[in-house]
């Protein structure tokens, strides 16, 4: 292999090991059983040739409320390798040439147990009515419904977020399970606020009075940590005098 095309492979593919995020971090009733659940289906496939297994996931709902943060966990605690996958990786300026990268994601991941993320996948796969139907989206999804109905179930599974759901390819929702990822409850936002604080120093007193007096403004993990750093910048500044 090439060293150029080994760079490539190295940004694409996240090996487990350097995976920050474990579940111990994680917070949350409904997103700790669906982690459970999850890899329960996962770890049931992998190495089972002769199962017809499901092909993936689809989690959807509000940016900040754990999709990608799953994907992450999930490949950290089962030790596999990660490809991840946006916008980034799959556009290209030559035509053919993102239909190309499509094919190569999944090349690669199938040559070992692993996990695909493909992050906020209505900007790469958007649904094809609602682009009039241009032939070079058309194309790249059409790739794609072809790798995913290939997909060798007892290695890979395939795991897409999106917080546009609306906007996603109808043909993907069809071929992969479906999973909301809701609003955070009260608790959970209390418990995220405690351990971000604690992560970056701040007394969490304040934090935790604005996020029970303005419930409906904390309800995903990117808005409690705006709080925080707003918090730590305010504690921060004052100085020790």
């Amino acid at each position: 292999m090439k060293s150029s095309d080994m760079s490539k492979r190295d940004a694409l593919e996240i090996p487990s090991r350097d995976i920050k995020e474990r579940i111990s971090d994680c917070r949350g009733e409904y997103f700790l059983s669906i982690y459970s659940k999850v890899k329960n289906v996962v770890t049931h496939q992998l190495g089972n040739s002769k199962l017809e297994g499901i092909r993936g996931f689809v989690f959807h709902g509000e940016a900040g409320n754990g999709k990608t943060l799953m994907a992450r966990v999930l490949a950290k605690e089962l030790s596999l390798p990660l490809f991840f996958v946006d916008g980034s990786f799959i556009a290209r300026e030559l035509y053919g040439q993102s239909e190309r990268q499509i094919v190569r994601v999944f090349s690669l991941a199938q040559r070992k147990n692993s996990l695909i993320l493909i992050d906020d996948a209505e900007s790469v796969f958007p649904d094809r009515d609602w682009m009039k139907g241009e032939s070079w989206h058309v194309a790249q999804n059409n790739i794609l419904f072809h790798q995913i109905d290939s997909l060798d179930t007892s290695k890979t599974c395939l795991i897409m977020t999106t917080n546009k759901y609306q906007l996603l390819d109808t043909a993907l929702k069809d071929r992969l399970y479906q999973i909301p990822f809701p609003e955070l409850d009260i608790h959970t936002a209390v418990e995220i606020a405690k351990m971000k604080c604690a992560e970056r120093g701040v007394d969490p007193v304040a934090v935790i009075d604005r996020i029970k007096s303005n419930e409906g403004n904390f309800r995903s993990g990117r808005a409690i940590d705006k709080l925080v750093v707003e918090e730590y910048i305010n504690q921060v500044g004052k100085g020790s005098n």
